[in-house]
């Protein structure tokens, strides 16, 4: 009896856990889906040099105007994504 109840204890920890991992997998692939929105942003490389300032040793600032838009974005030199960008809109 005891073995019975050992084994059947032992089935739903079992139960649980592969129920936990598929739940952690199905997070995981929504947050790469979230991140990836962010990241595919295309960068401008037509760009002139004047437009472009080096913040810090692994960011640089760009700055360009785009249907009446002035952006500024701040881009990781490793990676080539966009950390911030702010939008100035012409009224």
């Amino acid at each position: 009896m005891l073995k019975k109840k050992l084994l059947i204890s032992l089935v739903i920890i079992q139960g649980l856990l592969i129920l936990s991992g598929i739940i952690a997998i199905i997070f995981g692939v929504f947050y790469k889906m979230n991140n990836n929105n962010n990241s595919t942003m295309i960068i401008n490389k037509n760009v002139d040099l004047n437009d472009i300032f080096l913040v810090n040793e692994n960011q640089y600032q760009q700055k360009y105007i785009w249907d009446d838009k002035a952006i500024i974005r701040i881009i990781d030199i490793k990676t080539d994504k966009v950390l911030k960008e702010i939008v100035i809109e012409k009224n």
